[in-house]
């Protein structure tokens, strides 16, 4: 294959993605960074016997089999355009960390401002009055807001860069956008987006690809077929330390 290039990869199978009948579309149970590596271990199977494929297995596609790679690639571009429109916990999680922190030295900075009656004391005790994650994200959005409609007056008197409040406004409209109360009621079911649809779609593909190059690897290898071309899922598992395991060693009769 050549250098791995995650777009043109997804340009290339698009279409056959959207060919799938709906029918046959499977549950998205894909960890794409593992399926790479997973694909990648296969791989050898199909380069060691790749002349004697089309003989033994000729129903089977060679050339499907050495496109693995690129159809795992295209995949991975898939699931990252589809984790744009819905944020993982873990993206939520960094944004409100980050949130925290900007808020904190903004926020800092406003007090102090406001104690030298460059900025009304009033709005600075509106914003940090409030509590909670979301109140968090609304606090980075007035936050920025204060200084950029002050920035005459107050500019070269506090520590706040222009790229911190802009960072700021950014990660506070982000979170206000993305952050739902506890008590609000459930978005309703309208079935996927076209993202996720398409997303599941090569994963589709690369599951029916991989497959096929599992009968492969059985009928070359029958006895370990399953460590030459492991699931896509497949983990590395850890040894047990001998430090973690009990000692069965009898004591000597005394």
């Amino acid at each position: 294959m050549a250098d791995p290039d995650l777009q043109k990869a997804y340009g290339k199978y698009l279409l056959a993605a959207k060919a799938l009948p709906a029918a046959d579309i499977l549950p998205y149970r894909l960890d794409p960074d593992l399926a790479l590596v997973n694909v990648t271990t296969c791989m050898k199977v199909v380069h060691d016997h790749q002349a004697a494929i089309p003989t033994h297995l000729p129903k089977i596609d060679l050339a499907s089999l050495l496109a693995l790679p690129e159809l795992a690639l295209a995949t991975k571009y898939a699931a990252l355009i589809a984790a744009q429109e819905a944020p993982s916990e873990s993206q939520v999680l960094a944004k409100l960390s980050l949130a925290r922190d900007l808020r904190v030295k903004l926020l800092s900075a406003a007090k102090a401002i406001a104690e030298n009656g460059l900025v009304p004391q009033a709005e600075v005790d509106a914003i940090a009055a409030g509590r909670g994650v979301r109140d968090r994200a609304e606090d980075c959005v007035s936050l920025a807001s204060l200084f950029r409609k002050h920035a005459a007056a107050i500019s070269g008197k506090h520590p706040v860069t222009v790229a911190q409040i802009d960072e700021a406004a950014e990660v506070g409209s982000w979170l206000v956008a993305n952050l739902r109360p506890a008590d609000a009621p459930p978005k309703p079911s309208t079935g996927p987006t076209e993202a996720v649809d398409l997303r599941n779609r090569f994963a589709t593909l690369l599951a029916r690809a991989h497959a096929r190059l599992q009968v492969v690897a059985h009928y070359f290898h029958e006895d370990d077929w399953e460590e030459r071309a492991p699931a896509l899922g497949s983990r590395r598992l850890k040894p047990k330390s001998s430090d973690s395991q009990e000692s069965t060693t009898a004591a000597p009769a005394g």
